[in-house]
């Protein structure tokens, strides 16, 4: 499945880097153009937490719309 910018999503699955994220909703930023496939989603974490380490990263097969 194919995500754009601004689409609603929530996580179903996730690595090791991503722990404790699985059923969280985030919106998605970056649909994979510009990050390789990845798909880069905000408003995982709280605002404190991505202005120190960006937004989350997931593969498309981890994520469904919301």
């Amino acid at each position: 499945m194919r995500f754009k910018k601004g689409d609603l999503v929530v996580v179903v699955a996730a690595g090791p880097e991503n722990e404790g994220t699985v059923g969280k909703t985030g919106i998605v930023v970056d649909g994979g153009a510009l990050s390789g496939g990845d798909v880069s989603v905000r408003s995982i974490d709280s605002w404190a937490v991505e202005a120190i380490k960006g937004y989350r990263s997931y593969t498309p097969d981890q994520l469904r719309e919301a």
